[in-house]
């Protein structure tokens, strides 16, 4: 090939690049969430990347974002990046809600001037499904059966004999620690019959009808509303597990209702709630008026799904049973 030939070329390539570029869209979005099924609580990370030229000045929603059922929990813009003469920009959205079905991320409009333009113009996102479902127990199909033991001979009539020897030894312990700790009491022996108390849970919800017929709301004391309802199941805690519950962080709650085996769904409930008090109470964030009466709903619902109930009988001889029987998980 001649020179000639080569230049010629060369030349083609430069101006077929240089349209290129030129017809290049000077601003280009995309939208994300790093998942779309979740359950009621769970946070989900929606990011929009923006890509444009180095001459086009861009404007994003920012907080006021409307993303349809879900609230914004966080907000943060990562540092541009720089590719050819593009800048990259990403914006991540920290999203929650606590209802469940089927939901949109709607279109998230951004506006743009372009250079030479006087006049701006918008392109926006494609829109999201996200999939929010109640918590839900483990399953337990992965459960096998216990391999049977090995059989190996015993000497009953030995282990009858220590048995009870051993279960004798430890009954006079047990009487003679109770009979010093009741003598220092100053108590006697046999226990005295005293009033029952009464349920933690019928304590939450008097105190729960209390909350609702106030006028905190009324008078706009938002903050103090969201402490009142947060104590009161604290205090149910107290009642029901045996816990300090009101001197604990919610970390510390946690982690103690999971080291008392709480079940799952349960502990999850309990999560949830401390964390949505926790953000009015210490995060100055703001929930609609509507997240006023979800919130004692959501404590009301968790009483009746903890709660236990006394037998007639036990309640009226609780000084000699004082073990309740729980009906509820």
């Amino acid at each position: 090939m001649t020179r000639l030939g080569i230049w010629t070329i060369f030349i083609t390539m430069a101006v077929t690049a240089t349209l290129v570029r030129a017809q290049e869209a000077p601003l280009t979005v995309t939208s994300a969430v790093d998942k779309s099924r979740i359950t009621i609580g769970d946070l989900i990370e929606y990011t929009v990347t923006v890509t444009h030229q180095k001459n086009v000045k861009v404007e994003m929603p920012g907080l006021g974002a409307n993303l349809g059922g879900f609230e914004i929990r966080d907000y943060r813009v990562d540092d541009p990046k720089q590719e050819g003469d593009r800048t990259i920009s990403v914006y991540r959205y920290t999203i929650s809600t606590f209802l469940t079905g089927d939901f949109e991320i709607p279109p998230l409009t951004v506006r743009y001037t372009g250079p030479g333009s006087a006049k701006p113009a918008s392109l926006a996102t494609e829109k999201i499904k996200i999939r929010v479902e109640s918590v839900k127990p483990s399953e337990a199909g992965d459960i096998r059966d216990i391999k049977p033991p090995v059989e190996i001979p015993l000497d009953w009539k030995r282990i009858a004999m220590w048995a009870g020897a051993g279960g004798g030894l430890l009954a006079l312990a047990i009487a003679g620690y109770v009979w010093y700790r009741r003598r220092r009491q100053g108590k006697g022996l046999l226990p005295v019959r005293q009033a029952p108390q009464r349920p933690a849970h019928e304590i939450a919800f008097e105190a729960l009808v209390r909350l609702e017929s106030s006028d905190l709301l009324a008078r706009g004391e938002v903050k103090a509303f969201y402490i009142e309802v947060s104590e009161i199941i604290r205090r149910y805690v107290e009642g029901r597990y045996g816990f300090v519950a009101l001197e604990m962080t919610t970390e510390e709650l946690l982690d103690t209702l999971e080291q008392a085996g709480v079940a799952g769904e349960i502990y999850d409930l309990f999560r949830i709630f401390l964390e949505r008090c926790d953000l009015v109470k210490f995060a100055k964030h703001e929930p609609p008026a509507e997240s006023h009466p979800e919130i004692v709903a959501f404590a009301r619902d968790m009483v009746n799904r903890t709660m236990v109930i006394l037998p007639a009988a036990v309640v009226n001889d609780q000084a000699l049973s004082p073990s309740p029987v729980e009906v509820k998980p």
